[in-house]
């Protein structure tokens, strides 16, 4: 089930801040040059953090009940680490300055521009995480292993070779020892390569969100191509093969 909707993509793929309806705050989509100009890694960080769900929040601190959104609340006010992210995340997501929290109505409040006094409940940071996961969770999905017991030996050897060829094109999802993605230039400098006719300044003002759209869609036409090639070279296909500008499965089970 696709859960966002034609509108919502397209005003994403633009780039454009969209209006939170139990905030009224903007929320910002960045620029990949945005991005870098702010520190990738502290980015991804941010990203992370704002992520991190109430299950594993739980099983971390064997702490039953406790919810990101209080724990967030609990910590602001301390002058650490943990603190000094979520204050760079309210300013990266919705530009929200002079953080602070009203502890006995549990809620954030801060400003935006000219506009003090700016109350987040926790419904209003609920609709910040979702365009979290929508617009910066942008990894590629792998693909899965397609079924290759009917294939014959030498199907087989052909799918195997046309695979090795898929995989030279793909990113290899890898993380560092701190568990964070490492491999964004090599996304980066791949996508010029594949886009000549882009300079680089034309793909550093693209927005993060359409950067990895136009990305799946790069992995979709190759996708289509391989299969192509296969059903050329005589291999089975167990799928019905529909063009690649119809759309992706990926994006429907999003």
């Amino acid at each position: 089930m696709n859960l966002i909707s034609e509108s919502l993509k397209l005003k994403l793929i633009s780039g454009k801040p969209i209006l939170l309806k139990k905030s009224n705050l903007f929320f910002y989509h960045r620029t990949i040059e945005e991005i870098i100009d702010y520190d990738y890694i502290e980015f991804l960080k941010i990203v992370q953090l704002f992520k991190y769900s109430d299950e594993d929040l739980q099983k971390e601190y064997n702490f039953p009940g406790i919810n990101t959104f209080i724990y967030l609340l609990m910590n602001i006010n301390n002058e650490t680490t943990l603190s000094n992210l979520i204050r760079e995340g309210f300013r990266f997501f919705v530009n929200g300055e002079n953080l602070r929290t009203d502890m006995e109505r549990q809620i954030f409040i801060c400003s935006y521009g000219e506009l003090d006094n700016i109350e987040i409940n926790k419904e209003g940071f609920d609709e910040i995480i979702e365009y979290i996961k929508i617009i910066y969770d942008g990894h590629l999905k792998q693909q899965e292993e397609e079924n290759d017991d009917n294939l014959s030996e030498a199907e087989k050897r052909m799918k195997d070779k046309f695979d090795k060829l898929r995989k030279m094109r793909e990113t290899a999802k890898s993380k560092s020892e701190s568990g964070i993605h490492s491999e964004f230039s090599d996304l980066l400098g791949g996508f010029l390569v594949r886009n000549s006719n882009m300079g680089l300044k034309q793909v550093l003002e693209l927005p993060y969100y359409t950067f990895y759209f136009l990305l799946k869609k790069l992995r979709v036409s190759d996708d289509y191509d391989i299969q192509l090639q296969l059903m050329c070279a005589g291999a089975s296909i167990d799928k019905e093969l529909h063009h690649w500008l119809m759309g992706d499965e990926d994006e429907e089970n999003n």
